[in-house]
C-alpha cells in the first residue's frame, strides 16, 4: 500500500479526515450501535482487563466503530503470519480510546474534525491544555496521543499504545516496529 498524500503531512491534526469519510461517519453515528453480546464477549477475550476498562469508557458509537474495525482487521490478517496475534486486533479496538477524554457531542465532533483539517497539531495540543469547549476540541484532535498515554498508564500492551499514538500518521508505525502488513490492515479497516 502506498501511503496517501496526507501522510506527507500538512501538519493538520487530523490529516486523514476527508469530507466523504465525515459524511459516512455522520450517517453511521445516527444509527443505533450494532454491538451484540457476542461482540462484547469477544472484546473481553482480546483485551487485558486494564485495556478493557479503558475500552468500556468509550461512547457506544465509538465502541461499535472499533469493534467493526477490529473484525475487519481480524479478517485482513487471517492469511498472514499475524493471524493469531491479539495485539493487532487489540490495537484496532483501542485506537480511538483517547476520544473518551474529549466528551464531545456528535455535532461538536463534526466541527472538531473539520477544524482538524486545518488546525496544526501544535495548536491542538495547546488547546487540549485549556478548558472549556476549546480544550475538549483540542483533546479530540490529539486523541491518539491522549489514548496512547492512557493505555501506557493503565499498563496496556506497548504495541496497542503505539498504534493509538500514530494511527493518524501511520508512517511512524513502521519505525516503531509494527509490520507493514499489519499497518495496511489497520488502515484499510478503519476507513472501510
Amino acid at each position: 500500500m502506498t501511503l496517501p498524500e496526507w501522510e506527507a503531512g500538512s501538519g493538520a491534526s487530523l490529516p486523514r479526515a476527508t469530507l466523504p469519510e465525515l459524511a459516512r461517519r455522520a450517517i453511521v453515528a445516527s444509527r443505533a450501535p450494532r454491538r451484540s453480546s457476542s461482540d462484547l464477549a469477544w472484546v473481553r477475550e482480546i483485551l487485558t482487563p486494564a485495556e478493557h476498562d479503558l475500552w468500556s469508557r468509550q461512547s457506544p458509537f465509538d465502541q461499535d466503530h472499533v469493534v467493526q474495525v477490529a473484525r475487519r482487521v481480524e479478517r485482513c490478517l487471517s492469511a498472514t503470519p499475524h493471524a493469531d496475534d491479539p495485539r493487532w486486533v487489540g490495537a484496532a479496538l483501542m485506537h480511538d480510546v483517547g476520544k473518551s477524554r474529549a466528551g464531545l457531542t456528535v455535532l461538536e465532533r463534526a466541527l472538531a474534525t473539520l477544524a482538524g483539517r486545518t488546525v496544526r497539531l501544535e495548536t491542538a495540543r495547546r488547546w487540549a491544555e485549556s478548558g472549556g469547549l476549546k480544550g475538549r476540541i483540542g483533546a479530540y484532535l490529539t486523541h491518539g496521543e491522549i489514548g496512547a498515554r492512557m493505555i501506557r498508564e493503565a499498563g496496556g500492551r506497548p504495541e496497542i499504545a503505539d498504534w493509538a499514538e500514530v494511527h493518524q500518521r501511520p508512517r511512524s508505525a513502521i519505525r516503531l516496529g509494527i509490520p507493514q502488513d499489519v499497518v495496511d490492515a489497520l488502515l484499510e479497516s478503519d476507513v472501510a
